[in-house]
């Protein structure tokens, strides 16, 4: 299997919906801000407007994140684009995942691009589209050898690997009952899975015995706890202040 274009011997850090500690999750300024903080990789979560558009949202509606109300599923991308999805002192729109593409073309960060449109009667259709416009856009900005597809719904993976197998290392969660929808072995086509802050290290020695990279969440943010899933294993963490895990990581010499 191929790998991500990462140094060795060091643990990476992942941006959890860009810098959110310090900005609006899943806004520019957030992406903006990981970009400068040195990780290596910026996670995000994408969804489909009405019309079709992958926007980058977490929740499925917007009510949490913007001064909207409405499932991001019925609001067109005109309407969604007329939310604030930060505050009034510090507006921001809701980013499209060209834009964030475009923004990370130059920068040689990683993605890791979570799709949030899952398999459930009544929704296959517009899973299946979201997971092939998100495609069509990794391929047009050249990210297919630079990201990772993440899913918390295994057949969004399983898709993904049938359709474009090889093409694409994909990213699950451990222990295995944590995704929906999981027909296949996952052991067949996972290249990483996230443990979030569960420290027992027989996870770690299952997924690593089966080819796996164990990652961990965001829930692992004291320095003796990454210095712990390190020495499991452990070769990337997904953090809400970035800047703040790099120097962790730093003065214990992970990095």
């Amino acid at each position: 299997m191929k790998k991500l274009p990462l140094p060795e011997n060091r643990m990476w850090v992942t941006c959890h919906r860009g810098d959110c500690y310090n900005r609006w999750e899943n806004t520019l300024p957030a992406f903006e801000a990981a970009i400068a903080s040195g990780a290596d990789m910026l996670e995000t979560d994408v969804r489909l407007s009405a019309d079709g558009v992958p926007v980058l949202m977490h929740d499925d509606r917007v009510d949490r994140t913007t001064d909207g109300t409405g499932a991001v599923k019925e609001l067109t991308f005109e309407q969604l684009r007329t939310l604030n999805a930060g505050d009034k002192y510090d507006p921001a729109p809701i980013p499209t995942l060209e834009e964030l593409l475009e923004l990370l073309a130059p920068t040689g960060m990683l993605l890791n691009l979570e799709v949030k449109e899952y398999w459930y009667e009544g929704n296959e259709e517009r899973c299946h589209a979201c997971i092939d416009a998100c495609v069509e856009l990794v391929e047009k900005y050249g990210f297919a050898e630079k990201m990772v597809f993440n899913s918390f719904d295994a057949h969004v993976l399983e898709y993904i690997d049938a359709k474009w197998p090889g093409r694409y290392l994909l990213h699950g969660f451990y222990p295995y009952d944590i995704m929906a929808n999981v027909t296949r072995p996952p052991e067949e086509y996972l290249y990483c899975a996230c443990i979030f802050d569960d420290r027992s290290p027989v996870h770690y020695e299952y997924l690593k015995a089966n080819g796996i990279e164990p990652w961990i969440g965001a829930g692992v943010v004291k320095a003796s706890h990454l210095k712990e899933c390190a020495e499991y294993g452990a070769v990337m963490v997904c953090s809400n202040y970035p800047a703040d895990t790099v120097k962790k990581l730093q003065e214990l010499g992970l990095r």
